[in-house]
């Protein structure tokens, strides 16, 4: 069952859109927002294609719990699990989807390389990624956020499963093992892969199993943690919420000054010796550091206007969870 599906970018992808016309926004800024579109649409794309898979095979069985795009907050920590399946052995599969249109390397650390115009570029790994998510999610278990059944006077104790979903491009994987390489497949993989899993439970574990309604019960807790979250676009782009109007022809043709001080960029903010960036201690303005201290994605470090693209494309890469 489906408890809740797969959701995606499109209000955020149109506020992006509407941002790239801002009168205000510079240069560097609609290359970063448009950035960050692509960045959407990429992970919608491969969010999508592993939803298909799992709602296909799993969808409608009443064996199993579907929740897509699950977010989660616990103890001042934040998961985003991209997709969690539940059984009635109590098992949590945790999915992560990732698309590489142009293929994903893995080398012998664990360090995934991906490519873009021909170039090599580094990437998170989303085996640690999901490490983090199982981690998170076992707090939550242990702390008791989930009324889990019991059977006998003792509690049926749930296990985690990882397993990250790559929906486009070739994986390129290393001679020697990897220590979680082996959770790293393609999509079409996904109903094989646990099937295999399945077939390797003990007649001991059959005892564990839960009824349906016991099944759903949990997965209707697992819904009622979901915290979404609300993108403040504008504010990300230090841009005001509502663009400016541009100046008229004729009004800048009338008053030449007026004219080369709209073609041209506004004066900077003096920076401060007291703010430095934290990445390369370049001296920041005070009105920078404001910035950064109202961004929660920077984590209360301090970065220049440079080192911010950086920073954010990072933390959105790792989506700011644990």
């Amino acid at each position: 069952m489906i408890l809740k599906p797969q959701e995606n970018s499109r209000d955020d992808i149109a506020t992006l859109e509407r941002l790239l016309r801002h009168s205000q926004a510079n240069d560097l800024q609609r290359q970063q927002i448009s950035e960050q579109i692509r960045n959407l649409r990429s992970g919608d794309r491969g969010e999508a294609e592993a939803a298909y898979e799992i709602d296909l095979h799993f969808g409608q069985s009443p064996n199993w719990m579907i929740i897509h795009d699950l977010r989660i907050e616990h103890r001042g920590f934040v998961a985003q699990i991209d997709h969690l399946m539940v059984n009635r052995l109590l098992e949590f599969w945790v999915l992560e989807s990732k698309r590489f249109a142009n293929g994903v390397k893995i080398n012998e650390h664990g360090e995934f390389t991906t490519f873009f115009e021909g170039r090599p570029r580094g990437a998170p790994s989303p085996i640690e990624q999901n490490r983090r998510h199982l981690k998170l999610l076992g707090s939550v278990l242990a702390d008791g956020a989930i009324r889990l059944p019991t059977r006998l006077g003792f509690t049926i104790q749930p296990t985690l499963k990882s397993l990250v979903l790559i929906s486009h491009g070739a994986i390129g994987r290393p001679r020697i093992d990897v220590p979680g390489i082996e959770t790293v497949i393609k999509n079409d993989q996904l109903s094989t892969t646990v099937s295999r899993a399945l077939d390797k439970v003990g007649v001991l574990a059959l005892t564990s199993l839960v009824g349906q309604a016991t099944l759903e019960g949990v997965g209707q807790q697992m819904l009622a943690l979901h915290r979404p979250i609300t993108r403040r676009w504008a504010a990300q782009f230090r841009l005001p919420d509502a663009p400016l109007p541009t100046a008229q022809p004729a009004q800048v043709a009338k008053n030449p000054t007026l004219a080369r001080r709209r073609i041209g960029s506004a004066p900077a903010p003096k920076p401060s010796p007291q703010h430095r960036c934290t990445n390369c201690e370049v001296p920041v303005s005070a009105g920078v550091a404001r910035y950064c201290d109202a961004q929660p994605l920077f984590g209360g470090a301090l970065f220049c206007m440079s080192c911010q693209s950086k920073a954010l494309r990072q933390a959105k890469l790792e989506g700011a969870r644990v």
